[in-house]
């Protein structure tokens, strides 16, 4: 990598050696990747269906540093199928001062190896900002553009990380700076692709000609609970392609071996437009002609030279050179192959030229990260327009969300676009379902109840259409044992089990809403909202397994719009999680319990692995102490149970089948334990002792089970 740094700047070979020299020599050179506090990457999204992790330095995320706690890019948000290793964004020019062409990267493949850095920083004290259009939301703000907006600032101007002093090596800044906006939504047309706007200013005193824009992406598509980040056989298993005309480049994954189980999904990353278009391009439609795509294998330079991996920002031969990957497509004969085999590839979407930029001037790329499960029943490794169908429609409502009030796509506001008549070019407009419900859930022993409000809905008006066309609310729920049979796209199957709407239109089933309308609101201790609907209704019975988990979710829907070819909107869904069981009680009659007695190993709702069993204690006291001993009266494990608080969070079960930001609701009365001692150790067979002590009385119960392995 050295000497082609080199090669064309002869002046800098004395110093990268001296540099280079200085970092093996000098422990604190050592630190050249180490990421400070102002580096923030502890960001993703959360309100869609997309996990995607963003950061204030160029790159989107995490090389899954922080698996399995933060998420990379996972879809279906919960499932711990991630998408993307780690990408960045790639800024490209020709220095008219020197003539040097440079690259300034987010990230790229040989980040890390010889000392190679991230080359954007953000000034001292800057953080990511967070911005909701969600009223209720913490972070409401009007000026918001979606649901969950992150926004940051940062630079390539620097040679030296500003808050610890570390080279960063092979850098020659542009003198750029870069305000970066990221926006999600929850409404299921929109949940399944998140927006990046990259705005790009010239802060330095030279002018940059033949200016390219990119997504450099390492796209690694794997279902974490089968194969473990970073371990032997997670990568090499990518297949890739390129949409030419959707100016989208996606990969998938080829084959799920080791591991076995499929994440059966795609992951793309789309241009969505440019302010203003590339030199010689007058239209979004045209702006493919200008739009490039190359690939690589990861860090080599073996075989084929057309998937070498580029080493410099600009030498004589292309294939080691970043600027001249950024300006043209490689072969197509090159391109099609990578569909048919799995592989190692990363992959680079890049637009331009854009004109020369003087000191003070701008340009605006826009891109979309979308992901889709495939479609039909092909097999995983293959890669059909059929199988793509999902994730053409993905990416469709991602352009038309960034297309808004620009219908003819040639970023102007021309007569009859101005929908909201503010006189200027709206994009990110996105047709409103009503808003959601607040929602609440009462759990009991075998029963779940939920409740919610009818005034967010109801009342919300529709942006575009001014008008109040809330019309129904359906109810969804999950089957038990989905969460562990299925955890890939548990949230993604929940089942309708029941819809109610308006009588007297022709949308929906007309059936109203006496069935779940209670006579009086129902309003709970230190909630100050009134609670109009339960389900199921009053008076039906409908029996839940204790110890199971539950997802409901309740969404409201509108009547859509025929004559604007709008069809029937739905907002995303309030989902509760819910596991029945006992009330926590004091009652000497109530004996408290353990089920399944006696436990044989691989219960029908263990997961696979010693640290995915669990058994439940019931009948609890609302705060408690359990202990469990031997025959003998060694202590094997004590834990606290507290039911204001207890949420599952002790054992491994709760944290992987669910979704991480989703709180469990139980009963308060039961506590579930995964069969691992106070030794981090897994209990052998064997009948054992426990005692239950009540922490407000100090009254003792026991009990005993069995454990058959």
């Amino acid at each position: 990598m050295i000497t082609t740094v080199t090669m064309t700047r002869p002046w800098l070979r004395v110093f990268t050696f001296a540099i280079l020299f200085l970092v093996l020599t000098n422990p604190s050179g050592a630190q050249t990747l180490r990421k400070t506090m102002d580096d923030d990457d502890r960001q993703f999204t959360n309100v869609g269906n997309i996990a995607l992790t963003v950061s204030n330095f160029g790159t989107i995320g995490t090389r899954n540093r922080y698996w399995p706690n933060q998420p990379s890019c996972e879809y279906p948000k919960g499932s711990r199928i991630e998408h993307i290793y780690q990408g960045g964004l790639w800024i490209g020019a020709r220095s008219r001062k020197t003539g040097f062409r440079l690259v300034s990267t987010g990230v790229h493949d040989r980040s890390g190896s010889s000392g190679a850095g991230y080359e954007f920083t953000s000034e001292l004290g800057q953080r990511i900002e967070q911005r909701s259009l969600i009223s209720d939301s913490r972070y409401f703000h009007p000026d918001a553009i979606s649901h969950q907006d992150f926004i940051s600032e940062y630079t390539d101007r620097y040679t030296r990380v500003p808050a610890t002093g570390d080279s960063i090596l092979f850098h020659e800044p542009l003198g750029i700076t870069v305000q970066q906006q990221s926006y999600a939504w929850n409404f299921p047309f929109a949940d399944l692709f998140v927006i990046i706007r990259y705005a790009i200013t010239n802060t330095g005193k030279d002018t940059l000609d033949d200016v390219h824009v990119g997504l450099w992406n390492n796209a690694v598509v794997r279902n974490t609970n089968a194969v473990r980040p970073g371990t032997s056989g997670y990568f090499d298993r990518g297949g890739n392609g390129y949409d030419s005309l959707g100016r989208a480049m996606y990969t998938f994954e080829y084959d799920p071996t080791p591991g076995g189980v499929p994440s059966d999904s795609y992951v793309a990353v789309k241009l969505l437009g440019t302010t203003p278009f590339p030199i010689g391009i007058d239209s979004l439609a045209a702006l493919y002609r200008q739009t490039y795509y190359n690939a690589w294998r990861f860090r080599s330079s073996q075989g084929d030279a057309a998937y070498f991996s580029p080493t410099d920002d600009y030498v004589s031969d292309r294939y080691l050179s970043r600027f001249t990957r950024m300006t043209q497509s490689m072969p197509l004969d090159k391109i099609t192959p990578l569909r048919e085999r799995p592989d190692n590839m990363t992959t680079l979407l890049s637009v331009g030229p854009f004109k020369s930029l003087a000191p003070g001037e701008s340009v605006e790329v826009v891109i979309a990260v979308v992901c889709a499960k495939k479609s039909g029943t092909d097999p995983e490794r293959f890669d059909s327009p059929a199988q793509r169908k999902t994730l053409l429609a993905n990416m469709n409502w991602a352009q038309q969300t960034y297309d808004g009030e620009d219908l003819n796509g040639n970023n102007k506001l021309d007569p009859g676009e101005d929908l909201n008549g503010n006189g200027k070019l709206d994009r990110y407009q996105l047709p409103s379902p009503p808003r959601q419900p607040r929602v609440r859930g009462v759990v009991e022993n075998q029963s779940v109840a939920v409740y919610w409000d009818r005034i967010s809905a109801e009342e919300s008006v529709d942006p575009i259409s001014k008008q109040k066309d809330f019309e129904g609310y359906r109810i969804y729920r999950s089957a038990p044992g989905m969460d562990f049979l299925n955890p890939e796209s548990f949230l993604l199957s929940l089942s309708l089990v029941g819809e109610f709407d308006k009588k007297g239109n022709d949308v929906g089933y007309n059936t109203g809403f006496t069935a779940i309308q209670l006579p009086a609101p129902r309003v709970f201790e230190g909630d100050t909202n009134k609670y109009w609907y339960r389900f199921p209704p009053e008076n039906t019975q409908l029996t839940h397994l204790n110890g199971w988990q539950y997802v409901y979710g309740i969404s409201a829907f509108d009547r859509g719009d025929p004559a604007n070819n709008l069809p029937i909107l739905e907002s995303a869904r309030v989902l509760v999680r819910v596991v029945p069981g006992t009330p926590p009680t004091r009652e000497k009659s109530k004996e408290v319990g353990v089920y399944p007695n006696p436990y044989y190993a691989r219960a029908y709702w263990d997961g696979q692995g010693e640290r995915l069993r669990k058994i439940y204690f019931t009948n609890l006291p609302a705060r408690s102490t359990i202990t469990i001993y031997t025959v003998a009266g060694d202590v094997v494990a004590e834990f606290s149970h507290d039911a204001q608080t207890y949420r599952g969070d002790d054992i491994e079960w709760f944290r992987q089948f669910g979704e991480r930001d989703q709180k469990i609701q139980f009963s308060g009365g039961e506590h579930a334990w995964d069969l691992i001692t106070r030794y981090d150790q897994a209990i052998a067979t064997g009948l054992y002792l426990f005692s239950v002590k009540d922490l407000e009385t100090g009254e003792i119960k026991t009990g005993k089970f069995m454990v058959v392995k």
